[in-house]
């Protein structure tokens, strides 16, 4: 038998922890989801079980998400472990948003493409540390590179989809 921590207690594990990076709201939605799912009452769901509830949420599980918060992808996983993730999905997803607005700016005509020539000369010239033109194109390769066709639009025609883009940034 595991010893799981009171379901409170894990809440406030959490927050002395640090900023668990949900609000009350999603904090509370995330635990009656968790709760409602946890049918036999043991305060852990196995990763199937999590998989359907993070599932019910918009959210797709993955074996990372799980090592995350445990070495063993078979175990169950507590209510604070779950949190845990959700946060982590929360941040990703506020800072994609982010990103799309930065982006944003320089897609003048809102196609969901930018120039890589206007993305370069800002990359190069804006912020503390601006990129180095070696540092931009390895940083452009990398985009070209995980493409999933062949042959890339962009090294063609100059115009990168940002969102696929930012997507590739927050992998690496």
């Amino acid at each position: 038998s595991s010893c799981e921590p009171h379901p409170v207690h894990a809440i406030w594990l959490l927050r002395a922890m640090g900023d668990a990076g949900l609000t009350e709201e999603q904090e509370r939605e995330f635990t009656e989801a968790f709760y409602h799912m946890d049918k036999n009452n043991t305060g852990l769901l196995w990763p199937f079980e999590l998989g359907v509830l993070m599932r019910s949420l918009g959210h797709t599980l993955t074996d990372e998400d799980i090592r995350s918060v445990k070495a063993d992808v078979e175990s169950p996983v507590s209510l604070a472990d779950f949190l845990v993730i959700m946060a982590k999905r929360e941040q990703d997803i506020e800072l994609q948003e982010k990103l799309i607005r930065a982006f944003a700016v320089f897609d003048r005509d809102g196609s969901g493409f930018i120039s890589t020539d206007e993305l370069r000369t800002q990359m190069m010239s804006l912020g503390t540390a601006p990129y180095s033109e070696q540092e931009f194109e390895t940083f452009v390769s990398e985009y070209l590179a995980e493409a999933p066709i062949k042959d890339h639009p962009a090294a063609e025609d100059g115009l990168m989809d940002y969102g696929e883009f930012i997507k590739l940034m927050l992998r690496k």
